[in-house]
């Protein structure tokens, strides 16, 4: 008696707990969290900053926070749930937002509510949205490698999937599409052929000049060369030059300085009554912090006062 007392006790305790659990989800309920595995791009991380934030403008997505000193880019999405696909559609979820309300897309997501008495507490009380957070991380692994790392961070207890402006299809849709996207702007970038080498003055036959010690007037055997410099210009309009003028290390920092700025524009005078256009000079000096020659000698001294022409291509002509 006491045995069969006990069986109907265990089955009555083993009914209750059974009608206690309710209805089963066919899927148990998200953790909030999706860490994808990080990209690694074959390129500088100034390269593949550019292409993550030009990506991610191209998507019009409102960012939340961008960081290029700590690599980091973070916005805000947000999801309804769509029944005449019977999928999650990205929209945007500000009240006033009166495309919201005027839309065919319903603002509820039905299939949470199957999950809301199921969910440790506290559930979410008639949640309207699922609001996703993500986040783009890079880090430079050398100066020719880069590391992108996406986090997905989503509100729990919610039945979802993860969508890419539009009808969702499929989980990791969205990084797959802003990865490959950034590895499509690199690509374009690798395609572009590089500018044209820096004409040098050898290039174009451009000869240096030399000045006495302490002065800046043009000498009687610059003149000469200064006039075949001159012709080199007029026959080559696509150049424009910088003109860099020099001094020897014989006193202070500061009046060498000015002395090589006297020098270049005793030069840039006598090229513009020449014929040359102002424009196309411009200039410059450099003191004494590049030296052509060392030592204390006077031959040393005389290569060190000059002033040198460095072409600059403006554009590039015909057949170049």
């Amino acid at each position: 008696m006491k045995d069969r007392n006990k069986k109907i006790m265990l089955l009555t305790a083993l009914v209750l707990l059974l009608g206690c659990i309710g209805e089963v989800p066919v899927e148990p309920p998200k953790k909030g969290f999706y860490e994808n595995k990080p990209v690694v791009f074959s390129s500088s991380y100034d390269e593949v900053w550019e292409a993550t934030t030009r990506a991610i403008k191209e998507l019009n997505w409102d960012t939340k926070a961008v960081d290029k000193e700590k690599g980091i880019v973070e916005f805000m999405t947000s999801y309804v749930y769509n029944p005449s696909f019977n999928e999650y559609s990205r929209v945007y979820v500000e009240p006033s937002n009166d495309d919201i309300k005027n839309s065919r897309v319903k603002p509820y997501l039905r299939r949470i509510s199957h999950f809301e008495k199921l969910t440790p507490p506290p559930a979410p009380p008639n949640p309207k949205f699922v609001k996703e957070k993500l986040k783009i991380k890079l880090k430079p692994l050398t100066s020719s490698e880069t590391e992108l790392q996406i986090d997905y961070r989503i509100m729990p207890y919610y039945d979802y999937k993860i969508g890419y402006l539009g009808t969702v299809k499929s989980n990791g849709y969205l990084e797959k599409k802003i990865t490959s996207r950034i590895q499509e702007i690199l690509m374009e970038k690798e395609l572009i052929p590089p500018p044209p080498p820096l004409p040098t003055e050898q290039e174009y036959g451009l000869m240096d000049v030399f000045f006495d010690f302490d002065k800046y007037y043009i000498r009687p055997d610059a003149e000469p060369v200064l006039r075949e410099n001159a012709n080199v210009l007029k026959e080559n309009p696509a150049i424009n030059i910088v003109i860099e003028g020099y001094a020897d290390t014989r006193g202070p920092t500061e009046y060498n300085l000015w002395l090589g700025q006297k020098r270049a524009e005793a030069v840039k005078e006598y090229l513009v009554n020449l014929g040359i256009e102002p424009f196309r000079i411009t200039a410059v000096s450099r003191g004494e912090t590049s030296q052509f020659a060392s030592g204390t000698t006077e031959e040393a001294y005389q290569l060190n006062r000059r002033v040198r022409f460095i072409p600059i291509r403006v554009y590039r002509e015909p057949g170049l």
